[in-house]
């Protein structure tokens, strides 16, 4: 049969995005696969073209103070992470590795003319290097992206140890998984990490403890936060972790998190807090919910509360549910609301609809490429709009529709 105008049109665009951005989400990307050396590609992509009302570029939407934003139909920069990484010894003996990973931003702000680069992943790695407990351990050195947890639909990365460093990773225990890090500069890309900063960092995680029945599996860790400059107004701090997750009986996943954070540790961050007082407290609670129901239906819904002794209180809520079409097409509807009160002025709100025209391989919510055709409406109340959300939105709400394509391998 004639493929519909839609999916014909929404391919095209796949293709225009680069050969690799047609291959399926689980072909393997190994660039050679030898006894002895073996390199493997991956990455992370997303681009687009948007405007908002008036015909001028789009401007996203996230509220002053919220960490994070929702992102169908909201995302205005052009963002690559392209990486490698290198593996040499024989499989069933020690393995040196290395690993490489950029990053590139371009955004509309400027017609794309303000491209940012950096090297946000340079580390090398040992494994295979004993038995028993330390079979499937690794030890590693330099600036890496370190056991990070996120919710897709806010892109919000809640716990991550991202750094510069060194450590020992996934010591089996019996009854979790443990891993040690210690880190001398807290950045996301090298750069910034090989600057002089505040605080040294000490992350002990405990994973795969079994909890709550079933694939249960809880994960606890600590992060302290280790003065290294004078004149500070705390002696450091800490954050502690504990993240739950299990598969509920109709096979959707479910992610519960609790959060604390003491003086530096406030930041609830791998960046630390180097303004907090020593009596400083913070509190986060981070939930999803992601189930792919059927070929015609998958959905992923998030709610996160975080309170701040000396700042503001963040809540947030919001879900994305993607319904098949047929032949590969999909509509997505994601609805978001983000609330902030400031410790001073008044409260802050955004919503945020968006409804997008999907074409991606699998029904899965995850599956990808995908190229999205979208519409994004947004309201925020007066507090926000004199908090500076939107400038370039006149009133109290504005639109934005376009184009994305989204692809991970």
């Amino acid at each position: 049969m004639r493929q519909p105008m839609a999916a014909a049109a929404l391919a095209a665009l796949a293709a225009a995005a680069g050969p690799g951005a047609l291959a399926a989400q689980d072909e393997a990307a190994n660039v050679h696969d030898g006894d002895t050396v073996r390199i493997t590609s991956f990455g992370y992509l997303r681009a687009g073209a948007g405007w908002r009302g008036g015909g001028d570029a789009q401007r996203c939407f996230q509220l002053p103070g919220a960490r994070s934003k929702y992102r169908l139909g909201n995302e205005c920069e052009t963002y690559v992470e392209p990486g490698v990484d290198l593996s040499f010894g024989p499989r069933d003996g020690p393995r040196l590795g290395l690993h490489l990973r950029g990053a590139l931003t371009a955004t509309e702000l400027n017609d794309f003319d303000d491209v940012d680069t950096v090297a946000a992943e340079t580390w090398i790695s040992l494994e295979g290097f004993a038995g028993g407990a330390f079979s499937g351990a690794e030890i590693w050195a330099g600036q890496r992206f370190y056991k990070r947890h996120d919710v897709h639909i806010n892109d919000f990365y809640f716990w991550d140890g991202t750094g510069l460093g060194l450590g020992l990773a996934d010591v089996d225990l019996g009854w979790s998984s443990m891993s040690v890090a210690y880190f001398t500069g807290s950045a996301f890309d090298l750069e910034t990490s090989l600057d002089d900063t505040p605080y040294d960092r000490v992350d002990l995680r405990f994973a795969d403890i079994a909890a709550g029945g079933g694939d249960g599996a809880l994960t606890v860790g600590m992060d302290l936060r280790l003065p290294d400059a004078d004149g500070l107004p705390n002696d450091g701090g800490a954050m502690v972790t504990a993240l739950w997750t299990r598969s509920a009986r109709n096979g959707a996943e479910i992610m519960l998190a609790g959060q604390a954070g003491f003086g530096a540790g406030t930041s609830l961050s791998y960046v630390s807090n180097a303004e907090a007082e020593d009596g400083d407290r913070a509190l986060r609670a981070v939930g999803s919910y992601t189930w792919n129901a059927s070929d015609a239906f998958s959905i992923m819904a998030t709610g996160v509360a975080e309170w701040q002794s000396d700042d503001r209180n963040w809540y947030s809520v919001g879900m994305r549910p993607v319904w098949g079409l047929g032949r590969d097409l999909y509509l997505a509807v994601e609805a978001g609301i983000d609330h902030v009160v400031p410790e001073a002025g008044g409260d802050r709100t955004l919503g945020k609809l968006t409804a997008a025209l999907e074409w991606k391989p699998g029904p899965d919510f995850l599956d990808r490429p995908a190229v999205r055709l979208y519409a994004t409406t947004a309201a925020w109340n007066p507090d926000a709009e004199r908090a500076g959300i939107a400038p370039a939105h006149d009133g109290r709400d504005g639109v934005n529709v376009g184009v994305q394509v989204e692809h991970w391998w």
